[in-house]
This record gives structure tokens, C-alpha cells and sequence, in this order.
């Protein structure tokens, strides 16, 4: 399949989960953030579970691959999304997609640390540009990270454990197909979220509905469309492209929220950060090894379960 067509999917599920941060950012405002992550998640794992049993792309999992999904979901979708529904609610969207741009550095260091990945010179420099772009834009546009706040600490937390959560998904891939782990992985990580938010937050739970409807869309689209089909997509291109190559990509969701923040959250806008976005862009460029008079596709299968 050809590299460009590939790309062409990454870029959407690129925008739809920059999107996702600033349509998390309402929500998180708008409902208990517990409660609300636990019913977006829980939606897009009925809709990806309901979708592969009907197309029978669901595999049986003995007790060890079991473990190693669970382990995912309690990671990657549990940890992952508890730590990022707190980070937002104490920080902008803005910072939070930005640092949310670390996880293709923490991937690719767990996966040299525990999975014996190779690094190239072009995907060290594609991380390196990526991570001084995040630095204009934390630093140099005024954000957080000159004094760091406790919102931004639980979304670097969150990457941490987004990024663990590679580990445990890739051990399980072994055996297992990238959408059977996906679908059993966000039900699980439902099932966590569902249990956390009826001890911390059961007795708000009855304000949900006095949420005004547009919310309610707002929840519909990024449980069905970002968390949904997004991870479809992402898992798509990564068993095509490898975790590596794929996970650059994840450095251009901070545009998409950048420019979801400014128009739907009047958030501040500034040139400097804007430089930092095209730093990332180059990191993305020397990370996916288009330069390369040879593109080698990395082998190496990973799967997402985070957004």
C-alpha cells in the first residue's frame, strides 16, 4: 500500500484527536470529569466491539494475552485518561496536546529500553526538532512549563503511562491482531473508568443533564468519531508503517488543537508558537524518513487505545 495513502489517514486521525483534546477541555468543564471519560470510553468500545463481532475480526484470547491487554487498558486507557481528564481541567488545551506531543519520544525510548527497537539518525533528529517545538511553545509562548503547574504534571503523567501501555500492546501482539486488542482494550479500560467514577463521583453523576445539548454532540463526536474510528484508522496505518514511523505523526495533534483552542475556546494565539508547530512539522518529515531515497517500513506492530 503506498506510503502517501497511509500518511493521508494518519493526518486525519491527527486532526480528529487534536480536536479531541479541546472537545475534552469542554467536556471536563461541562461534567464530572471521571464519569464523562468513562462514558466516552465506554461508547467507542461498544461501537468498535459491536463492528469487528460483526465482521468477525475478533480473536480469542488465552490467559496470557489477557493479561498483557489487560494490563494495556489499565495503562493506556485507564491511567492515561484519568491523568489527562484532571491535567485539563487545571490547564489549556493548548499545553495539554502540546506535552500530550512527548509521547513519541516515550515510545520510542520504552521501546529501545524494553523492546529492542532501533533508532535511526533520521528519527533521532525527527524527535529532537519535534521536542524543541514543543519547547517554543510552552517556554517561549508563555506556557506553564516556566513554573508547571499541577494540571500539566497529570497530563506528562498520562504520557508516561500512554507510553507504557506500548509495551504491554506490543508484547500482546505477538498473537494477537492490533483490532482485537483495541476492542477488548477500550471495554476494559471502560470497565475501570466506570468503577473509579461511581466511588469518586457517584453523587454528582445525576447533574449530567443539566449539560445544554450541544455538549451532548460534542460527546457523541469524540466518543464515536476521535476515540472510534480514530483508533481504527491509527491502527490501520501502524500495522502498515510500524509503532515508530507512525507514532511521529503524533507530534501535528498539538496544530490541530491549537487551532480548535483559538477558534473554539478563545485561547491566545502567538507567532511564537506557530514556529514551534512548523518545528514539529520538520520533526515529522525526518521522523517518517521521507528523505530517505529508500523508505524501509518498520516491522515493528503497535497499537493505540489512548484518544
Amino acid at each position: 500500500m503506498k506510503k502517501t495513502y497511509l500518511y493521508g489517514i494518519l493526518l486525519f486521525v491527527m486532526a480528529a484527536w487534536g480536536l479531541n483534546i479541546v472537545a475534552i477541555k469542554i467536556l471536563v468543564e461541562n461534567f464530572p470529569p471521571f464519569t464523562i471519560t468513562a462514558l466516552r470510553i465506554l461508547a467507542a468500545g461498544l461501537v468498535i466491539f459491536a463492528f469487528l463481532y460483526m465482521k468477525k475480526d475478533l480473536q480469542k484470547m488465552n490467559l496470557y494475552e489477557f493479561g498483557y491487554v489487560a494490563l494495556s487498558a489499565l495503562t493506556g486507557i485507564f491511567a492515561h485518561q484519568a491523568l489527562l481528564s484532571i491535567g485539563l481541567v487545571n490547564t489549556s488545551a493548548t499545553n495539554g496536546a502540546s506535552i500530550l506531543a512527548l509521547i513519541p519520544l516515550v515510545t520510542n525510548i520504552l521501546a529501545v529500553l524494553f523492546l529492542k527497537a532501533k533508532m535511526t539518525l533520521l528519527k533521532i533528529g525527527g524527535v529532537f526538532f519535534g521536542i524543541i517545538g514543543i519547547y517554543f511553545i510552552l517556554v517561549l509562548g508563555g506556557g506553564s512549563y516556566t513554573e508547571l503547574s499541577g494540571g500539566d504534571l497529570y497530563v506528562f503523567l498520562s504520557v508516561i503511562a500512554q507510553g507504557l501501555s506500548f509495551i504491554f500492546i506490543r508484547k500482546a501482539s505477538y498473537t494477537l491482531n492490533p483490532k482485537t486488542i483495541t476492542g477488548y482494550a477500550l471495554l476494559m479500560g471502560a470497565g475501570f473508568m466506570v468503577v473509579l467514577s461511581f466511588a469518586i463521583e457517584g453523587q454528582s453523576i445525576h447533574k449530567m443533564g443539566a449539560a445544554p445539548s450541544y455538549v451532548w454532540v460534542i460527546f457523541i463526536a469524540s466518543a464515536i468519531i476521535s476515540t472510534g474510528i480514530g483508533n481504527l484508522c491509527y491502527n490501520f496505518a501502524i500495522s502498515q508503517l510500524g509503532a515508530g514511523e507512525t507514532a511521529i505523526f503524533l507530534n501535528l495533534a498539538p496544530f490541530f488543537s491549537l487551532m480548535g483552542s483559538v477558534l473554539f475556546l478563545n485561547e491566545a494565539f502567538k507567532m511564537i508558537q506557530l514556529v514551534g508547530f512548523i518545528l514539529i512539522v520538520i520533526g515529522v518529515l525526518l521522523g517518517t524518513q521521507i528523505f530517505e531515497r529508500k523508505p524501509r517500513v518498520d516491522k515493528q506492530v503497535g497499537v493505540s487505545v489512548s484518544k
